[in-house]
């Protein structure tokens, strides 16, 4: 009986002739392109994307983000009420 040859599957993402590099350890995947140089991405895990929103919300965290709450009434109560939600959140899942 002959043996009968498995066979590999690309991954999702891949295109023949080209090379990939994750800068990151495999959170982000991009196409070099032939010059060397970072081209477009082709993947990005959940982690990757929940850094980058990090990065983009940190000036909610600054002082000018307490001033700006202390001067407009509305966003400080938007705050506050975030501030409820988060702790009631926490600390439901501390207590379980």
């Amino acid at each position: 009986m002959p043996k009968r040859k498995l066979k590999i599957q690309a991954p999702k993402y891949y295109r023949p002739g080209k090379i990939y590099i994750s800068p990151d350890g495999g959170e982000t995947v991009y196409e070099q392109k032939r010059n060397g140089e970072r081209g477009r991405m082709v993947d990005q895990s959940q982690m990757a994307r929940d850094i980058e929103q990090l990065q983009a919300e940190e000036d909610m965290y600054s002082i000018q983000a307490i001033q700006l709450r202390r001067k407009y009434p509305a966003l400080r109560k938007a705050w506050e009420r975030y501030c409820i939600v988060w702790n009631m959140i926490t600390h439901q899942d501390e207590d379980n």
